[in-house]
């Protein structure tokens, strides 16, 4: 989701140096992160870092703050109402380009796990498929540029972050998560397949990340958290993640242990969490090339303020 960001709202951000967050009641420091939608199994590593005390062990006392549409991480964390936040790189490049000194710590996702839904038997089997197509979509994504600039334009029906619609339309397609809507749509017994966005050559990370300020103030902590939280994703990908899955049902009563079975399949299937290994991708890294083509991707399609660094958004 493209995230504006106001001119007071840059004032909080290069003032939030002055915030500090006090030591919790357990000696531990208390820090939040600002998740960007509902408890959900992609954010598990992150609820199993937190279940399975690997972040009271590494001193840190976290609140995972859950997010929601009109709630937006860089916001949150830019007027310093939490150390770290999580969403894709290109928000973060964005963010940047518009004055607020965001820094992705790591990625906990190689591959984005948005797509477009689609279903089957209506001859889609590539992207250049879509053109002309009535695209149910977030109205001013990102991607929708990007297939604009690479010769593919579609209508946009603006979404309502459900799949009523497309069930109901059969030339519909949708963006979607690979991990997520597939799921409800075969359980309503429609055909439908996935295409990859980043198999169109636009693939932003799945990142967390703070202020440059609190990581400049606060590295020791930054450290603690990325340690943890990279050793959540592990555990929740390839151990015991009963404890995890609990509390985001009890957060989300939506999410059910089959969903999360078929959501924790999806990144495997899909290598979301791991990536390429031919390419040198795994858990945790942030190729600085692989960004530096995002920000000259997001410079042609114009929604740069201005020019950004590599520098400017890792540390």
């Amino acid at each position: 989701m493209r995230v504006l960001l106001s001119a007071g709202l840059v004032a909080l951000a290069l003032a939030a140096g002055c915030t500090r967050r006090a030591a919790s009641d357990s000696g531990r420091t208390a820090v939040r992160l600002q998740t960007d939608w509902y408890a959900q199994p992609e954010h598990g590593g992150f609820y199993q870092a937190q279940a399975a005390g690997l972040y009271a062990r590494a001193g840190l006392d976290v609140t995972i703050l859950e997010g929601a549409p009109s709630n937006p991480p860089p916001q949150v964390v830019a007027a310093g109402h939490a150390e770290f936040g999580i969403g894709r790189s290109d928000d973060i490049i964005i963010a940047a380009s518009r004055g607020i000194p965001l820094v992705m710590l790591a990625a906990f996702m190689q591959k984005d796990p948005q797509g477009i839904l689609y279903h089957q038997g209506q001859g889609i089997h590539s992207f250049a498929d879509l053109n002309g197509r009535n695209l149910m979509a977030i109205p001013g994504s990102n991607f929708l540029r990007i297939l604009e600039h690479d010769g593919i334009h579609v209508s946009v029906t603006p979404s309502d972050f459900g799949i009523s619609r497309f069930l109901a339309s059969p030339a519909m397609v949708a963006q979607c998560f690979v991990t997520n809507e597939p799921y409800y749509a075969r359980k309503a017994g429609a055909a439908v397949g996935v295409l990859l966005l980043s198999d169109e050559g636009f693939s932003p990370y799945r990142v967390f990340y703070t202020r440059r300020d609190y990581l400049e103030s606060h590295p020791h902590v930054v450290a603690a958290f990325t340690k943890a939280s990279l050793a959540g994703w592990r555990e929740y990908v390839s151990g015991d993640n009963r404890a995890a899955n609990a509390r985001i049902r009890e957060l989300n009563p939506r999410m059910t242990p089959d969903f999360e079975a078929y959501c924790l399949a999806a990144m495997k299937k899909y290598h979301l969490i791991d990536g390429d290994a031919a390419a040198g991708d795994e858990l945790g890294r942030i190729n600085p090339a692989r960004i530096a083509q995002q920000i000259r991707q997001l410079q042609a399609i114009g929604v740069l303020s201005r020019p950004v660094t590599v520098a400017e958004v890792l540390p």
